[in-house]
This record gives structure tokens, C-alpha cells and sequence, in this order.
């Protein structure tokens, strides 16, 4: 028999906010099951599929991406993380540029 853990349970066990737990399940991302009094019960099998979220959330995937990856069988994963890391070096050279711009733009003043 499978174990349920209650939101705030759940929360704690996974590290998360209740507020960010219920914002998953409004996006889809996570569809925890209801009992009859209509309470979230999250399973065991959910806190694999939160650790997923959190890891592509953490590499700045936004949601919405998130949500069409975990839902795609297989996941494409590596090839997600080679790309969001392309992403994540373009915005870093340009920020690096625009550091390197900044004295130059004091000076000017």
C-alpha cells in the first residue's frame, strides 16, 4: 500500500514551499492525488517527479518548458541540458560585456 503525505507533510519532506506545491499542481506540473474531502495527497513517486522540476527550474528552464519535457516520453534531457546551457553562456557573455562597459561609462561621466 502506497503511503500519501498531506501538502505540509509533503513540503517538508521535499524542501519546498506549500505555495510553490500548489502552483505546480495549478500548472499541471505536478497532479497530486485528492481524497474525498478534496485534500492533496502527494505519493512517493511525486517527490521524484518534483526533484525533476526543481532541477530544470534550478538550469532557468521556465516552467511552461518544463512542464512539455517531463511530459514527453523519453525525456530528452541531455539534450535539454546541452542546449539550456548554450543559453545560459550567451546571457553570461552579454552580461560579461555589459561589466566591461561599466567603467568605461562612469568614466564618461
Amino acid at each position: 500500500m502506497a503511503e500519501f503525505y498531506r501538502i505540509h507533510q509533503f513540503a517538508e519532506l521535499a524542501g519546498v514551499t506549500v505555495k510553490a506545491l500548489r502552483h505546480y499542481d495549478r500548472l499541471g506540473l505536478l497532479k497530486p492525488v485528492r481524497n474525498e474531502a478534496g485534500y492533496r495527497l502527494y505519493q512517493s513517486s511525486d517527490l521524484a517527479r518534483l526533484q525533476q522540476i526543481l532541477a530544470l527550474k534550478s538550469v532557468g528552464l521556465p516552467l511552461k518548458h518544463v512542464r512539455s519535457l517531463l511530459d514527453r516520453d523519453p525525456l530528452p534531457l541531455v539534450a535539454t541540458f546541452r542546449q539550456q546551457r548554450e543559453v545560459l553562456e550567451d546571457k553570461r557573455r552579454l552580461l560579461d560585456r555589459a561589466i566591461q562597459a561599466l567603467p568605461e561609462a562612469e568614466a564618461a561621466l
